[in-house]
């Protein structure tokens, strides 16, 4: 199950890519929790800093946004429990880590062609 990470985050200043260095010194134990991280050039949530996803086969994307390095256990949580999680919907299926729940900023449902 992966979760990704916007490698560009925070687009917009000097420091850009830091989010996800950052993330990635504390996202200990991810592998262990079935977690996979990937990192992405973008995950469609600028101007806001700190965007990271969930999504999984049959899942929507959720994106998560405002986030900081000291997020990465909450959001290993939420991607194990999105993982056990039968449709991946927030609060219909899934709960949503409470940490996590306010800076919830998209859900993009796959296209069935």
């Amino acid at each position: 199950m992966p979760l990704l990470v916007c490698r560009t985050c925070p687009r917009d200043r000097a420091d850009t890519g830091s989010f996800g260095v950052a993330l990635d010194r504390l996202l200990t134990g991810a592998a262990e929790r079935g977690v996979r991280v990937r990192h992405v050039p973008c995950l469609g949530g600028c101007p806001n800093d700190g965007n990271v996803a969930v999504d999984g086969p049959g899942k929507p994307r959720v994106r998560f946004s405002h986030l900081s390095a000291d997020d990465a256990p909450w959001l290993l949580d939420a991607a194990a429990a999105f993982d056990a999680s039968e449709s991946g919907v927030p609060d219909g299926g899934w709960e949503v880590p409470s940490a996590l729940r306010d800076r919830l900023t998209a859900v993009t449902p796959k296209r069935v062609l």
